[in-house]
């Protein structure tokens, strides 16, 4: 995505307006009777913002760009728009499909959006450190760099965790619960989540 041709790049972005759009198109009578700015809908709407928000910092990339400033802002975009922006919007995405399964409820899932926040925003930029291992910068940024980036799944997994154990009562109380397989494919995207953001 960072090293398209300049052409292909706007294609990308107004590939993602076009994108955030529809997603607007989508909830945008949800967002009028949400009155909380920061209840889950308009979360859901902030980070599906911030997708194309973020991939803008590519845009300050030319040919003629000093190296060291193109990869500041190719780890830049690595980082907080892959690693970073992505997984708030995961978070999201996946808290509002197990707020509608009735599987955790929206305080929870705007809890674990905070958190997701907080760690972003507090340890973001710590943990593009574990980028680095190319260009001889101290061990010890290497290191809180992987410390800080591993703490970005912990949301998720959370919210993962207390779906599972209100499905488990469900189940053992004998409900018949009709998502079991969109379940399934949520905590399959959290565990890979959790293995390769996390532990890999």
């Amino acid at each position: 995505y960072i090293e398209l041709g300049r052409v292909w790049q706007i294609i990308l972005v107004v590939g993602m307006l076009l994108w955030l759009f529809i997603v607007f198109r989508g909830i945008k009578r949800g967002l009028k009777q949400e009155s909380d700015k920061g209840g889950l809908i308009h979360l859901l709407f902030y980070s599906a913002i911030a997708v194309p928000f973020f991939y803008i910092f590519a845009f300050f990339i030319e040919p003629d760009t000093n190296f060291t400033m193109a990869d500041f802002w190719r780890w830049w975009i690595i980082h907080l728009w892959v690693e970073g922006i992505f997984e708030v919007f995961a978070v999201v995405v996946i808290g509002f499909l197990l707020v509608q399964m009735r599987l955790v409820t929206k305080k929870s899932t705007v809890r674990a959006l905070y958190f997701q926040f907080t760690i972003l925003l507090g340890s973001g930029v710590i943990g593009i450190g574990h980028h680095y291992y190319y260009n001889g910068s101290p061990e010890i940024w290497i290191a809180l760099g992987a410390v800080f980036s591993a703490l970005e799944v912990i949301p998720l997994t959370l919210l993962i965790l207390e779906a599972y154990e209100q499905y488990k009562m469900m189940r053992d109380g004998g409900v018949n619960f009709p998502y079991k397989a969109t379940f399934w494919f949520l905590i399959s995207t959290a565990i890979w989540n959790l293995v390769g953001a996390g532990v890999l």
